[in-house]
């Protein structure tokens, strides 16, 4: 017989290489490769659908906040071919529809994301169990994430499913069927870092009369302390080597000691904060600088755009610069203009410049306000043309519009000084919808 994967002798017939029976037979052995023991219903999906899986699952977008983490995925995929039942077929159909976007666009997507809000909603009034939640969470999460890949031009539509995965998961509380997907660490920590970004949406752009479910973070849903009412943010493991992050302290796009620091910055600081910081909360503040500025301390500087760095550790990085301009400027007091601020943001432009980096809107934005020269703004454009072309998607649209929304402020207040909380305030409040930062 000809020479073949011989995946497919189970039916009975040559593999040609030539052919979509190949690549299902590719599909076949790496949806069953391990760890563990995987349960899939292949007979639940046909050939185009497995190479829209397939074509997911070899995607890398550069930015890890628009992904599930990889081992994530993996349980998403159970998830989705477990069964035929309605909470399956909404996750199959929001995985679909993703990875139909970026193959093909939103008009050949629109069907499968149809689909998946048509099955999640059935699901909803379905009577609750454990496995039902964890679909109904992980569903919304993908329909979320299509909307940040493909923004509504009518409204914020990726807040509604975002707060949609709040409400299963407080129902799941009250009626003690806690989500599988829940008490999964990667899964905890990925819905974590979207709703922290999107509460500094919330907070920023202000929409008026916010349901309450919007200001509930996922931590308390699950009966766990929220960080601004912690006595003391997590503490890094001195046992290992802070440059290479331990396992434990991963998160899908930073570390999660960092992303604590940023709760935090995000909970404490507002629009309307009053200029006179209270002792209590300006300290803490001050605690959460000497950390920021000490996990800088630990990475050496960026010397070479060709320097190559582990994608997680840069994005760590880049989060921890844009932590730390955002709170001198925005509770510390710096005018931006102090050399130490300078420096600070020319390394994050470095870091920008490096091979392998992340691309996450919220560092971005927040140093690209600070850019003041023409070259530096012309850079920052670079790179977020350069996102999209990767991308293929409109993502970035928004966070462009804010950019230089920031710069045209800027220059017209050049020499008159301006109250970085009002100006940050001011310009997210431009844009037509609530924007992501995720």
């Amino acid at each position: 017989m000809a020479a073949g994967c011989w995946t497919c002798k189970d039916r009975k017939v040559r593999c040609d290489l030539r052919q979509p029976s190949y690549v299902w037979a590719v599909f076949r052995r790496k949806l069953f490769k391990p760890p563990g023991p995987l349960v899939y219903s292949l007979s639940l999906i046909n050939r185009d659908e497995s190479m829209l899986l397939d074509y997911y699952m070899q995607t890398d977008t550069q930015i890890p906040g628009a992904d599930p983490p990889r081992p994530l995925m993996q349980m998403i995929l159970q998830m989705a071919l477990a069964d035929s039942t309605l909470s399956s077929k909404a996750v199959l159909q929001g995985v679909l529809a993703l990875s139909s976007l970026r193959l093909s666009g939103n008009s050949a997507a629109f069907a499968h994301k149809t689909k998946a809000i048509s099955a999640l909603a059935q699901s909803l009034s379905l009577d609750k169990t454990r496995e039902l939640t964890s679909k109904t969470v992980v569903a919304s999460m993908l329909l979320y994430l299509y909307e940040t890949t493909h923004p509504s031009l009518t409204g914020p539509s990726w807040a509604i499913y975002l707060c949609g995965v709040k409400k299963i998961a407080k129902s799941s509380r009250t009626e003690k069927t806690t989500s599988r997907c829940m008490e999964y660490g990667p899964f905890f920590n990925w819905l974590h870092y979207h709703e922290i970004m999107g509460h500094f949406s919330l907070i920023w752009w202000a929409p008026p009369d916010p349901p309450p479910i919007c200001f509930v973070d996922a931590a308390s849903l699950l009966g766990l302390p929220i960080i601004e009412e912690t006595s003391a943010l997590r503490q890094p493991d001195t046992s290992s080597d802070t440059v290479l992050l331990s396992q434990n302290d991963e998160g899908p796009v930073c570390s999660l000691e960092i992303l604590d620091i940023i709760s935090l910055l995000f909970h404490s600081i507002s629009p309307d904060m009053e200029h006179s910081i209270a002792s209590k909360k300006r300290q803490r503040l001050l605690e959460a600088e000497n950390t920021l500025r000490k996990h800088l301390l630990e990475y050496p500087s960026t010397k070479s755009t060709t320097e190559y760095r582990p994608r997680l550790n840069t994005s760590t990085l880049l989060h921890t610069i844009a932590a730390l301009i955002f709170l001198n400027r925005a509770a510390l007091d710096y005018s931006g203009e102090e050399a130490a601020h300078e420096v600070l943001v020319k390394r994050g432009l470095d870091i920008l410049k490096t091979v392998g980096v992340s691309y996450t809107p919220w560092p971005i934005f927040i140093i690209a306000c600070e850019a003041h020269r023409d070259s530096a703004r012309l850079f920052i454009l670079d790179v977020m043309a350069r996102i999209e072309e990767h991308t293929g998607s409109r993502r970035l649209t928004l966070l462009r519009h804010l950019i230089e929304a920031a710069w045209n402020y800027q220059d017209l207040n050049q020499g008159r000084g301006s109250d970085y909380r009002a100006m940050l305030h001011a310009i997210v409040r431009t844009a037509p919808y609530m924007p992501f930062f995720a």
